[in-house]
């Protein structure tokens, strides 16, 4: 038992930065990428779509790993739980209503003709959350980096007192 504790709570901080990175390489690269070599903007963004709602799936599993990584500690921390208990919520919020909610915004504004009034509706609509999806990520990033010093640190004080 105590060597699948220690196996799980080393896992902590190969999690986190594997997190930070994989959601980098989506946000800076991958989905850009597709709306700048498709053509069709319809097309690009439910292949965006697409793609954030399979990486949100694989955040659940990064926050899961994450929580029980900190779980099964020798020493839990309370901030520490707290934090990743937030990432895991996060990650969830992000799989049941922002990317849904993001992709339903899109299909209608998608709907109806540039020229109709009710495009620039649904388009303000669309933008608004998709700058709140940009706001929890970058709320994310700065989170998994501060949890990843922690985490680093925490190791480190560890390594010296044996």
């Amino acid at each position: 038992m105590k060597t699948t504790k220690l196996f799980f709570s080393e896992l902590v901080l190969p999690f986190l930065l594997t997190w930070f990175f994989a959601s980098a390489f989506v946000d800076i690269v991958a989905v850009p990428s597709v709306f700048k070599f498709t053509s069709n903007l319809q097309e690009a963004g439910r292949i965006g779509m697409t793609v954030f709602g399979r990486f949100n799936k694989l955040e659940v599993f990064f926050a899961l790993m994450i929580l029980a990584g900190v779980i099964s500690h020798e020493k839990p921390s309370k901030l520490f739980i707290t934090v990743a208990v937030g990432l895991l919520g996060l990650a969830i919020f992000y799989n049941v209503v922002m990317t849904p909610t993001i992709a339903g915004a899109a299909v209608k504004m998608h709907s109806v003709a540039v020229t109709d009034p009710q495009y620039q509706i649904f388009r303000e609509e669309h933008s608004k959350y998709h700058h709140m999806y940009r706001y929890f990520d970058s709320a994310k990033f700065i989170v998994l980096l501060i949890f990843s010093g922690l985490i680093l640190r925490l190791n480190i004080k560890q390594k010296r007192a044996v």
